[in-house]
């Protein structure tokens, strides 16, 4: 944390819109340099309709598991976790449950009192990217996209993210609805005002410590 400035450039209630902003950041990126990577992550709760990201490639999902549910998540979930993956207690009772998200997964799930969870994927390669079927899932789900990618001069901690339905990112007291933010090196500002206005954006509030 800290490698990077990350500032809010544009914010809309009109997925579409930032969505489109987006791909256009994507198109500014140095693309001869570094690898570049994405990532999703959504917030959510284990009694959703969890099959609508089952079409992400190898998603994750996770949750913390109170002590009084151990036994009874552990009884349930068990039979269709590796063994290297199934819980383990930890010194309060409670524990931590991740599994890929399969139709066997989601099933067991529903059969368990409500947790939270999130769906997370791994880092995709770009030609992998996973944006557009997360966009299309969403709904009301508060998720984030996150681009590692190369600006021209600037390599490390640089990227941008999509943060959905007001998640919380970088700042505090988090906007409602759907938001662009860009990451670059500390004191290019400059440098994050020049792809907010590629993107017919700004610069939205303060800056904040991000990757």
């Amino acid at each position: 944390m800290g490698n990077s400035t990350v500032y809010r450039i544009y914010t809309s209630d009109d997925l579409g819109t930032v969505y489109a902003k987006t791909r256009r950041l994507l198109d500014l990126r140095s693309p001869t340099c570094c690898r570049s990577y994405v990532s999703a992550y959504i917030e959510l709760d284990t009694h959703r309709d969890l099959a609508r990201y089952l079409p992400l490639d190898r998603a994750h999902i996770s949750a913390d598991v109170p002590a009084e549910l151990f036994d009874q998540v552990a009884a349930v979930l068990d039979p269709h976790l590796p063994a290297t993956r199934r819980m383990a207690r930890g010194r309060d009772g409670s524990a931590y449950l991740m599994a890929g998200l399969s139709n066997d997964v989601i099933a067991a799930l529903s059969e368990l009192p409500q947790l939270e969870a999130t769906v997370f994927t791994r880092e995709h390669e770009l030609h992998e990217d996973p944006a557009d079927l997360v966009v299309a899932a969403v709904g009301t789900d508060p998720a984030s996209l996150s681009w590692r990618v190369c600006w021209h001069g600037r390599h490390n901690g640089a990227g941008f993210e999509l943060g959905l339905n007001g998640v919380e990112m970088w700042h505090r007291d988090p906007v409602p609805g759907h938001s662009l933010y860009v990451h670059v090196g500390p004191d290019e500002e400059e440098l994050a005002q020049g792809l907010a206005r590629a993107v017919r954006g700004g610069i939205l509030g303060e800056a904040a410590s991000g990757w």
